[in-house]
Order: structure tokens, then C-alpha cells, then sequence
């Protein structure tokens, strides 16, 4: 499956990894600016200047490095590059992981509740509440992962940044999800001497168990706030640690900001990277145009269709039935050379049954990779993908059949029948319009969306018609 392999760098990211030093550095940049490259660049920057330093003393010691993803498929990505630059480097200790296999990992704990797990039994708790039992759950696994164990009470007057305002969250509605819901899960774990995720990232933010010297995470716009405590409590004295994020990328209920995980950020150690080396400006204004409305913390930067590397063709709209769509989708692969473009396909929920079976018929073959820890070396260019775990990927051409909207949809929140569901005053729907904006982001070349006719998703009332092309099937 082809991927990024040769990183050249770019004026505008030579000027960020050309300097080392220690400290906190963040990066920041829209889809398609090159975040993911950057990141490398920064870890081959940072990791010269140590094994430079151990090289020179009588006795050298080694250089620990840690590269965190947010996901098993980034990571697959990734890591064959990163691997290969210090392979015959002997000093070089190199941890390459997903938070929760790293966390793992470090702390050795055994018999982990997974996150479908922590869901479940939450909204079992969320019955308690008279509130939509999935917004419950999501403002449950907020507040587990922004606050400390011991500092769970600091919710009831802070500032739900990133939440949205509807369905509003006054201070007596806090203090019944805390005592309904979170603490009778806390409670349930430690009866039953269970742990789960942000339990490990919560042990790792208050017990040293490594100190690293270089530390790039990537995506960190998807951390919570006691995943990035844990990984700056895992660093060395002097240690070059580097985030890169964008929060217009955000697609799970996590958010934090820089003070309340004890970074001050100085003004040479906070860049953005405004370019777009991977859209073409007829995909960053589609993808732009998904994000309408919503409002960008400064941790969030909107896909520059300005500065996109080329134009290109508009997004395709394939309206019609599903395997209308499919038939169409199989015609289009015909005009792609497969032996030099990839292919992707995204959905969000992983329906590719009737796919499956049409590229078999046609000979064509694909991977799938979704969750794969590493990436696949054959010649196969389609790939089939979720769009969360398409997140720091990148592919010639995206196809996301099938958005229709009973899969794209939000309910209104209930008892907020007045609020504009597209707004980012309701945070569900505009994770949605997020995800969706980032599968897009993924493509080079080309982007085909489709949908029933009967069941437009709500998402499309923000797309302009002149910034694609409609196919009827």
C-alpha cells in the first residue's frame, strides 16, 4: 500500500526542526499542512542533537526516544520510517506506540476495562440522570479524562471548553453526574479491583517509570488532558518534547488546554504551519465548508483552500442508492491507475460487505486497516478504512459512499428543540461535521461523497452547490 515514505521538507518546516532544544514545543496546522511530517522531521532533528551529546562523553549512555499516535492504523503509518532512521543506532532506545499500548506497557496492568466496556457501563449508570443517556456517557468520559482522580469536584465550575453549551450543564446537573454517574463507576471498579484506560493515564501522570528524551506525539487535539499529564511526567530533566495537533480535527469527547496540564507556552515554542501540501483547493474548500459555523479554539486551524498546492477537480456528490453508488464508485476505480494512485475507502461505520465482494469479483485487490498496527507492504493500492481511524493518513483518492443521513444524523438534544443542531452549540453534531471534514481532508487527488437522494445527510445544508459536482445514479 503506498505511502509516505521520502520526507523532504519544506521551507516553512525546515524553519520549525531545524532548532532544537529542551522544552514543550507545539505545532499546529490544518489538514493537509503537513503536521504528520513535520512530526518526523522534528523526532530526526531532536534525536541528532542527543546522540550527538551521549556520542561525545567517555561513556555514553543512551538516548530514549517515544513516539505516541492516537491510533493503531497512524501508527502503522508511520512507524516503518521512523524505525528504519535508527536502526544501526545502538544508543537509541525507541518506543513507538499508541497511548493505551504504551500506558500498558509502562505499568504492566492486566484485565483492562476497554472503552466499549467503560461505555456500557455507563450508560447503564446514565439511566440515573434525565438527559440523553449517549450525551451522559460522553460528558462522563470528558470528565474522567480532563480531571484527576482526586480533583473530580473542579468540574463543577469550570468552563466546559470544547463541550458546546447545549444541553446546558449547570452546576446541579454536574453535581448529579459526578454523584450518579461518575462516582458510582469509580466506586464499582475499585469493589471489583478493576481499572481501565484513564485509570493508567492517571497512575502514569502522578509515577515515573521512564525519562525520555525526545517525545513527539501526533493528533494530540484527540489526548485528554491526563494523557498528556501522564506523557510529561514520563520526560526527562531536559527533554525535547513536541505536540502537533488541530483541534478542527478533534473527533473524540477530549479536550484540554495547555495551563491545566502545566505548560507555558513561549512564544518561539508555539508554531502553526499554514500551507497545504496535500489538497487541492477544490478539497480544502469542500472540506472547509463542512466546518461552517463552527468556532476554533487556538489549538484549531480551517483547511486553507488559499494555499492548497494545485487546483483539481470538484468533489464528486453521488446521489442515489446504495449500490447505484457502489456501481458508480467501481467505474470511477477503472480511471484510476492502480499501480501508482492509492485509493481509499472511509465510512464511518465500516460497511463494506457488498464492497468486499465487488473487488473480489473484479480481481481488485484491497487491505483493510482499519486498527492494523502496521502498515501493508503489498502491492495492493485500495484501502478500507473507518474515517476515525483515516485520521494522519493520506491517499490519492477518497470515496465515502453511503453517508446517508441515518448514519450521519444527530438526534437534537432533548429539551433543546430550538437549537441549531449544525451549530457548534451542540457538540455531537459538530464532532460529526469534524470527522467527516477529515476523512475528506485525506485526498490528494480526488473526493466522491454519496448518499440517498431520499435521506440527505444534514451535514450537506452547509455545501454550496458550486463546489461540487453532482452525479445522479
Amino acid at each position: 500500500m503506498k505511502a509516505l515514505i521520502n520526507v523532504k521538507p519544506s521551507p516553512e518546516q525546515l524553519a520549525l526542526f531545524s532548532r532544537s532544544s529542551a522544552g514543550v514545543e507545539v505545532i499546529r496546522g490544518a489538514a493537509g499542512s503537513g503536521k504528520t511530517t513535520t512530526a518526523l522531521l522534528k523526532l530526526r532533528s531532536a534525536a541528532g542533537f542527543y546522540l550527538n551529546r551521549e556520542k561525545k562523553r567517555a561513556t555514553p549512555g543512551s538516548v530514549d526516544i517515544l513516539v505516541l499516535t492516537f491510533n493503531r492504523t497512524l501508527r502503522g503509518y508511520i512507524a516503518e520510517l521512523t524505525e528504519r532512521q535508527f536502526a544501526n543506532e545502538p544508543l537509541v532506545n525507541l518506543d513507538f506506540y499508541t497511548f493505551n499500548m504504551w500506558a500498558q506497557h509502562l505499568t504492566g496492568a492486566q484485565g483492562i476495562i476497554n472503552i466499549t466496556g467503560t461505555e456500557a457501563h455507563l450508560k447503564a449508570l446514565a439511566s440515573r440522570m434525565k438527559m440523553d443517556a449517549d450525551f451522559v456517557v460522553d460528558e462522563a468520559v470528558y470528565v474522567l479524562g480532563r480531571f484527576a482522580p482526586d480533583d473530580l469536584d473542579d468540574y463543577l465550575g469550570a468552563r466546559r471548553d470544547g463541550r458546546g453549551i447545549t444541553p446546558r450543564m449547570e452546576r446541579p446537573a454536574r453535581q448529579l453526574l459526578l454523584d450518579q454517574v461518575i462516582r458510582p463507576y469509580m466506586e464499582m471498579k475499585r469493589a471489583k479491583k478493576l481499572v481501565d484506560w484513564n485509570d493508567l493515564a492517571a497512575r502514569l501522570s502522578t509515577q515515573k517509570l521512564r525519562q525520555y528524551d525526545v517525545i513527539v506525539v501526533d493528533e494530540t487535539q484527540d489526548f485528554s488532558a491526563n494523557e498528556i499529564r501522564a506523557v510529561l511526567n514520563q520526560k526527562s530533566e531536559d527533554a525535547t518534547v513536541t505536540f502537533v495537533l488541530d483541534s478542527a480535527q478533534r473527533i473524540y469527547s477530549r479536550n484540554f488546554n495547555w495551563s491545566e496540564v502545566g505548560v507555558t507556552l513561549r512564544p518561539e515554542k508555539s508554531s502553526r504551519l499554514q500551507t497545504n501540501y496535500r489538497n487541492t483547493r477544490e478539497i480544502a474548500q469542500f472540506a472547509s465548508a463542512m466546518l461552517t459555523g463552527l468556532t476554533l479554539d487556538d489549538n484549531g486551524t480551517m483547511p486553507d483552500f488559499g494555499s492548497a498546492r494545485s487546483n483539481g477537480i470538484k468533489p464528486f456528490l453521488v446521489m442515489g442508492d446504495y449500490p447505484s453508488q457502489l456501481h458508480w464508485a467501481l467505474d470511477y476505480l477503472r480511471e484510476i491507475d492502480l499501480e501508482k494512485d492509492s485509493v481509499a475507502f472511509l465510512h464511518p461505520r465500516l460497511y463494506f460487505r457488498d464492497l468486499r465482494r465487488e473487488l473480489q469479483s473484479l480481481g481488485l485487490g484491497y487491505v483493510e486497516i482499519t486498527g492494523e498496527p502496521n502498515w501493508p507492504q503489498g502491492p495492493e493500492n485500495i484501502a478500507l478504512c473507518s474515517v476515525h481511524s483515516s485520521k494522519g493518513l493520506e491517499f490519492d483518492h477518497v470515496i465515502m459512499i453511503g453517508l446517508d443521513g441515518s448514519i450521519l444524523d444527530v438526534p437534537a438534544p432533548q429539551d433543546e428543540t430550538d437549537v441549531d443542531q449544525g451549530s457548534d452549540e451542540y457538540e455531537l453534531s459538530a464532532r460529526l461535521r469534524r470527522l467527516i471534514a477529515m476523512g475528506i481532508g485525506r485526498a490528494r487527488e480526488s473526493v466522491a461523497v454519496g448518499f440517498k437522494t431520499s435521506d440527505t445527510p444534514d451535514i450537506m445544508r452547509f455545501i454550496d452547490n458550486d463546489l461540487y459536482t453532482e452525479v445522479k445514479v
